[in-house]
């Protein structure tokens, strides 16, 4: 359902859910995943994670669909 919708409004699904990867992988749905990999943070630190990548976010999701957001980096995943 998440993943139908996000791809009928053209958006990000962000999930640190595994599951997600595997239909990503599978069957091409959400058709753009952001996976936070950070580990147990807190979510005033994921906010200020979030905002300080997002400007790289929006430029790498204009051509990759899988991107890894870790606390120090962001891997674009084929």
């Amino acid at each position: 359902m998440i993943s139908s919708i996000a791809d009928s409004d053209g958006r990000v699904v962000f999930s640190k859910d595994a599951d997600f990867v595997r239909s990503h992988l599978l069957r091409g749905t959400p058709a753009r995943l952001l996976l936070v990999a950070t580990g147990n943070i807190g979510n005033q630190e994921l906010t200020a994670l979030l905002l300080r990548v997002l400007p790289e976010l929006n430029r790498l999701f204009e051509t990759h669909v899988l991107i890894e957001l870790s606390r120090k980096a962001l891997v674009v995943r084929h």
